[in-house]
């Protein structure tokens, strides 16, 4: 008799929040919070995204079997204003009574959890759950400690990941669960974590820090640090350097970092304002971005030596910094690597599902079937039916005709100077726009730089744009001998000369790196043929790519929000499903 179907909720409920279903180890359905709130890094209970990922995938609340909760401990966006201020206050006195070799210990991490945990307010996520039928008890003994979930994620998505060989994981972020860093080997579906490094220690909290300090948002603006740093005079850029290797440092030959300036949180970040008042703000980017990339490098590679494993897997918020992957990625002592895509709190669902889904194949002496990421189009789709339905109300305002082949004719307005919006299939989860809800224009006119960034995502000058690249084609534009693979617009590269003309539009403009998109025909057919037309018609085998919304919004997920964003941005068109659409005092659509 076959064993019945297993269906696993991920659920993560702090920063972003985000749902997963796995279905027999097969994801199924993914999204966060945000996209259907319309809240940009909504937090708390996913209560929406729950009940989508159980309609898509035709299933009953009470057919789930197992529910995996993310972060043991009391996330930080459930916290009221009153609360955060008090832990702030919490803190401050520590960093002032408390030498830092005490407060950075890791004998505080076990108190931590216990205090946190035993605050954490289980009845929203509870009643978040009963409200779509499933019961609060399956999470009960499946908590999964935050920096676990990240290593799962990495693990079990894997590529590479097989039963002969074990792979190394290595996490890093500000802090989840009293914890910032973890280095694991990972062999026949189990775990074993080696090294771990408290939240005191965070390199990713420096990041933080330094975002706030430079007038950004923090856990939301560290990618315009980075974008920022290449800018920077190379002897300025050494002296901020010199300053931040003050409070950071590898030790043990890399093997483990150390916060050693005795401050954490507000006070690390005044300690910071005082050490770097006079430096000019893209010194100060370019000496954080240098530090990181010698310490958490130096980190991996020192693993690898270390336990001579060179299959590696990462995850969390840190390795979303592409610079730093792409050094990881060059470095010969690596064989393989591969980077959790979107490795923010936003994969702690997926991996929690897939680590409790694996630890149910392993007590039943089952292979562990998860399949690994080779797209990310988990979200939802529309029909032309609820594109018609969507566009009715807007009659008056706007003007549309519908198409048998739309992507092509998209592929000839880019040609012709659109800039387009683009809706078609199932949305794309995570922080990068992979292509179907995306904004989209020639890479070759400098002029669209200007455009998208003041009249349409109104966004930072300086941060780069990155290019949706034909796989047939990726060659020609990457510095890129390994061969590697790049679906996810998580790793950069050296840009060819060939790149530097084609795509101006898709590198960064300074130190001419490309954090591309590589699309292949098997994974993403009709985002493919849009490319391919586009390559046909002008001879560049890519198109500028960013992400379909205005800044300081969520991704468009629906028409209606593809719609709005139309109306409040200096868009050319929207390409949804099969219509073209323009504002009603553009000329006609043809």
């Amino acid at each position: 008799m076959e064993p019945s179907s297993v269906n696993t909720l991920g659920i993560y409920d702090g920063h972003l929040s985000t749902a997963a279903l796995l279905v027999d180890g097969r994801l199924s359905a993914m999204v966060s919070e945000e996209r259907l709130t319309r809240h940009k890094n909504q937090g708390g209970p996913p209560e929406r995204a729950i009940g989508w990922v159980l309609e898509r995938a035709g299933i009953e609340g009470q057919a789930v079997d197992a529910v995996a909760l993310a972060m043991i401990t009391e996330p930080l966006t459930h916290w009221g204003e009153d609360l955060a201020q008090m832990r702030r206050k919490i803190f401050r006195a520590a960093n002032a009574l408390l030498p830092g070799t005490l407060v950075g210990s890791r004998l505080l991490l076990k108190p931590y959890i216990l205090i946190y945990k035993h605050k954490r307010d289980w009845k929203g996520l509870n009643a978040a759950l009963s409200r779509h039928g499933v019961s609060p008890a399956l999470y009960k003994n499946n908590r999964v400690e935050h920096h676990l979930a990240h290593a799962a994620g990495a693990y079990f998505f894997s590529p590479f990941r097989s039963h002969e060989k074990p792979m190394l994981i290595v996490t890093a972020d500000n802090s989840g669960d009293g914890i910032s860093a973890t280095v694991s080997l990972a062999h026949r579906g189990n775990i074993q974590r080696l090294h771990w490094i408290v939240s005191f220690h965070s390199i990713g909290e420096l990041y933080i820090r330094v975002t706030e300090l430079l007038g950004m948002r923090a856990l939301e603006d560290e990618f315009k640090v980075m974008g920022l740093a290449p800018y920077a005079q190379p002897a300025q850029a050494e002296r901020a350097y010199e300053v931040f290797a003050c409070f950071f440092r590898s030790r043990v030959g890399g093997l483990t970092y150390r916060n050693v300036s005795g401050k954490w949180g507000p006070a690390l970040r005044a300690a910071l304002h005082k050490q770097l008042e006079r430096f000019r703000f893209d010194a100060i980017a370019a000496g954080m971005q240098r530090l990181l990339e010698e310490v958490v490098g130096n980190f991996v590679l020192a693993w690898v030596r270390k336990t001579g494993v060179a299959d590696v897997a990462v995850g969390g918020g840190v390795f979303m910094n592409v610079k730093l992957n792409m050094l990881l990625s060059r470095s010969p002592e690596i064989d393989r690597i591969f980077f959790m895509p979107s490795a923010g709190d936003e994969s702690l669902a997926v991996g929690a599902a897939a680590l409790s889904y694996a630890r149910h194949c392993l007590s039943q002496n089952r292979e562990i079937d998860i399949e690994p990421l080779t797209h990310l189009f988990w979200g939802p789709e529309y029909s032309d039916a609820d594109v018609r339905a969507a566009l009715g109300p807007f009659a008056d305002r706007l003007t549309w005709c519908e198409h048998n082949d739309i992507d092509s004719y998209v592929a000839r307005r880019l040609a012709e100077g659109d800039i387009v919006g683009r809706l078609a299939g199932r949305m794309e989860w995570g922080a990068r726009s992979l292509g179907n809800r995306a904004i989209l224009a020639d890479p070759r006119e400098l002029k669209n730089v200007r455009r998208i960034n003041l009249a349409i995502k109104k966004r930072d000058f300086w941060m780069p744009f990155a290019p949706s690249l034909l796989e047939e084609c990726s060659g020609e534009y990457l510095d890129n001998p390994r061969g590697l693979d790049a679906p996810f617009m998580i790793n950069a590269f050296p840009s060819t000369d060939r790149a530097q003309r084609d795509l101006p539009c898709g590198l960064h403009q300074y130190d001419l790196t490309c954090r591309p998109q590589i699309v292949k025909r098997c994974e993403n057919p009709r985002y493919h043929r849009l490319l391919h037309e586009f390559h046909r018609l002008t001879g560049v085998g890519g198109v500028l790519n960013t992400s379909f919304n205005l800044h300081g919004e969520p991704i468009v997920c629906s028409p209606a929000d593809a719609i709005q964003t139309l109306l409040a941005s200096d868009l050319d068109g929207l390409a949804l499903e099969s219509f073209y659409v323009r504002k009603r005092a553009a000329e006609p659509v043809a």
